[in-house]
């Protein structure tokens, strides 16, 4: 049920669909090229963040154009909480996509190299948990003229790497992390589905309660 509507999205601006995947793979070789010290996490990170943000603008924008049709698609089995769970699916599709050409590329380019890819994929995916997780919901309340701007704020979130660079862990809780990359790389994906899930309870809430008509 939810395949379908994530490929109904994706044909409605199927022009974006490419542009993600460009960036995906060309963002990070830009900036290897023209910004070497903004490669590795940083590059993948934007490449997520600006690959959804640009999608989530596009399709809404096309959807704010014809509300009706989406009031027709929650009136059939689709239902209201299966528009909203293929929202949050197509943002984790955009993630795998980015995430894939970034490791290939740190591989062989080393501007971009990430010393635990693992654990830099984690933290894109924390990143892109906490803003799209912020950002939809409201979306949902509000409708797409009045969260726009919204979108745009969320290019200021690379700097949340730096942020969180200068976070000062207790020493037997960075040890633990250093010594258990793995272990920790886990438990961000963990948390970060944990947001998504939060997120999406809340926004099939609002929808639910919303007349679409």
């Amino acid at each position: 049920m939810i395949i379908p509507l994530i490929k109904k999205d994706i044909m409605i601006v199927k022009g974006y669909a490419l542009c993600v995947v460009a960036l995906g793979i060309g963002l990070p070789l830009l900036l290897a090229w023209r910004q070497p010290e903004m490669g590795g996490l940083y590059s993948f990170l934007m490449a997520t963040l600006i690959s959804s943000v640009a999608f989530n603008l596009a399709i809404s924008e096309k959807e704010n154009k014809y509300p009706k049709a989406t009031a027709l698609l929650a009136s059939t089995p689709y239902m209201k909480s299966g528009i909203v769970r293929s929202k949050y699916g197509l943002y984790l599709i955009i993630y795998i996509v980015c995430c894939i050409p970034s490791f290939i590329e740190t591989k062989f380019i080393p501007e971009l190299a990430i010393d635990n890819f693992l654990h830099g994929a984690a933290i894109v995916f924390l990143i892109q948990a906490v803003c799209m997780g912020i950002l939809l919901p409201i979306q949902f309340e509000f409708g797409y003229e009045k969260t726009k701007f919204l979108g745009f704020l969320i290019f200021l979130s690379p700097f949340l790497l730096t942020a969180a660079e200068n976070i000062k862990l207790s020493p037997d809780i960075a040890n633990y992390f250093n010594s258990s990359p793995m272990v920790s790389s886990l438990l961000i994906f963990a948390l970060s589905i944990v947001i998504w899930l939060i997120s999406l309870n809340v926004s099939q809430k609002i929808v639910i309660k919303k007349d679409l008509l």
